[in-house]
């Protein structure tokens, strides 16, 4: 069916829609998930495409054939090009209830099968409305039960496959964050429609057949709408919160990130200082690192900087026998910095080992806070690292 949604909507959320989809590519390509994600996105764009009135013109001018039967294959296809982004979505629910990552393209292939033989039901059923050029639901007979049935399947098996797992997600999750909350509510909400779909559809037809009535929306408008809706609009907003994560990570604007840029300049004088103490940064395939490693390298390396530094200082205490105070405690280890620089011997530890500070369960949390709090404190005293003082 050729699409009766206004341009006025329809560009701007193509628009929109292939935007999300480059961006994924480039940033969300490595995992599974991502890929059948990415594949999915793109089954859903040809998808539309197959029912605008220029896209099928220009199939018509570009194949062979009379005009009028290319545009309703088109039409016909566009159906079997949404139980190919299904396939892609039961494809991810399976590997989300715990299947075999490693069979994941072997198990794909089966559902391709089944969408391929899917789409071939729905194109031998067709055949009677593209002769008569005219949508399935004009025509309507037992022929549009079969293809709303066999639409209606696949559906119906990936609503109910990933609804049970979001549930089963949801109640074994603990504390979740906005953006896991957004993602659980947006695939639900996009399930419910998509049962909606495969419960109306074939009952909407039986129903018109078995009374020998005919279809109260022959134009096929109602479906153009919910179709649009479910993959234009629900789809894209599942798959666009674990994208905004991935552009704020890329760009350094999310929490973590900063977390690192507040510490930068702090860190970088302690490792300057210490440098023996500085571990090599892992980066993915892309040249990247994940900040949350980054941060707690530097975390870890700051630690054993003023651990370090120490042994150059007067008064070898940490932030908690300081008071708290993180300018006092950033002026010592300045101090330290400059003594160590002048070529001081360390000194000796004035404490005996059973005094000295064990290994135990930290809170990382408040440990953070306090290296952020002497990062903050921390350009006000640099100066003091630069020179031994007379």
């Amino acid at each position: 069916m050729t699409s009766p949604i206004p341009g006025l909507i329809t560009w701007p959320v193509l628009t929109v829609l292939a935007s999300v989809l480059a961006c994924r590519w480039w940033l969300l390509r490595e995992s599974l998930v991502d890929r059948l994600i990415n594949r999915a996105l793109a089954a859903a764009v040809f998808e539309h495409l197959l029912r605008e009135a220029w896209f099928e013109q220009a199939l018509a001018w570009l194949l062979p054939g009379a005009d009028r039967d290319v545009v309703n294959v088109a039409r016909q296809l566009s159906l079997g090009a949404v139980l190919l982004t299904v396939s892609h979505i039961y494809g991810i629910a399976e590997l989300w209830a715990g299947a075999d990552p490693a069979q994941t393209w072997r198990r794909q292939r089966r559902y391709y099968l089944v969408t391929i033989t899917a789409t071939a039901v729905i194109l031998i059923a067709g055949t009677p409305a593209r002769r008569a050029d005219q949508l399935i639901d004009q025509t309507l007979g037992w022929r549009a039960v079969v293809i709303w049935v066999v639409f209606a399947l696949p559906l119906g098996a990936t609503a109910l496959h990933v609804g049970r797992v979001s549930v089963r997600e949801m109640r074994a999750a603990g504390e979740t964050t906005w953006s896991e909350r957004a993602l659980y509510t947006a695939i639900l909400g996009t399930v419910a429609a998509l049962g909606g779909v495969a419960v109306v559809y074939p009952i909407e037809a039986f129903s018109s057949v078995l009374t020998g009535r005919p279809s109260w929306d022959p134009e096929m408008r109602w479906k153009a709408w919910s179709g649009f809706l479910l993959s234009a609009v629900g789809a894209p907003a599942v798959v666009t919160v674990p994208l905004i994560s991935a552009l704020l990570t890329h760009f350094g604007w999310d929490r973590t990130s900063r977390y690192c840029r507040r510490l930068q300049p702090m860190w970088a004088d302690l490792t300057a200082a210490v440098p023996g103490i500085v571990l090599e940064t892992p980066h993915d395939h892309y040249g990247r690192t994940d900040p949350a490693i980054r941060l707690h390298r530097m975390t870890v390396e700051i630690r054993d900087s003023l651990l370090h530094l120490k042994r150059y200082s007067d008064s070898p205490d940490d932030l908690a026998a300081t008071g708290g105070d993180p300018h006092s405690y950033a002026r010592r280890v300045a101090e330290a910095i400059a003594t160590k620089a002048a070529g001081h011997p360390p000194r000796a530890s004035r404490f005996p080992p059973r005094h000295r500070i064990r290994p135990g369960t930290r809170d990382l949390t408040a440990e953070l806070h306090q290296l952020l709090a002497l990062a903050e404190a921390w350009p006000h005293v640099r100066g003091l690292a630069k020179s031994p003082e007379p």
